[in-house]
């Protein structure tokens, strides 16, 4: 009896583990529902601007290839307690959700990308140098 219950015991605390554990995949808009991508430091004025479907593709599914869920809610508009990051602006067709936004900054070695109120993802290193790139055109 002990044994079934300890059995039983053992199932609920893993079912309830890998209930907590979310693969949540970033939310970006379709290329082809965009006019333009803005890229810009919170830190400098200059912004770069990103007009061409293929760069748009690019940047876009390297974002969605390169990022892994954290399970990490963001709760505010921007980062807080960061203070270098980077601002992409997403510029819809559709005027009325233009612009949605997205920041990609470093802490603790690693890199992350936070859409505000949807969450914060990991971000590959890869990706942070293309976006790099842009912002030294």
């Amino acid at each position: 009896m002990k044994k079934c219950f300890g059995i039983i015991v053992a199932s609920i605390c893993l079912l309830s583990f890998t209930a907590c554990v979310s693969n949540k995949k970033i939310v970006l808009p379709a290329p082809e529902n965009l006019t333009g991508i803005e890229i810009s430091e919170n830190t400098s004025e200059s912004v770069k601007k990103l007009t061409d479907k293929e760069g748009i593709s690019k940047l876009i599914n390297g974002i969605k290839e390169h990022s892994k869920s954290t399970n990490m809610e963001s709760i505010n508009d921007q980062p807080t307690n960061i203070d270098h990051y980077i601002i992409i602006k997403f510029y819809h067709k559709d005027a009325k959700e233009s612009p949605s936004i997205a920041y990609v900054y470093k802490k603790k070695d690693s890199n992350y990308v936070e859409q505000p109120y949807a969450g914060i993802w990991r971000l590959e290193n890869e990706i942070v140098q293309t976006i790099d790139a842009h912002l030294l055109k």
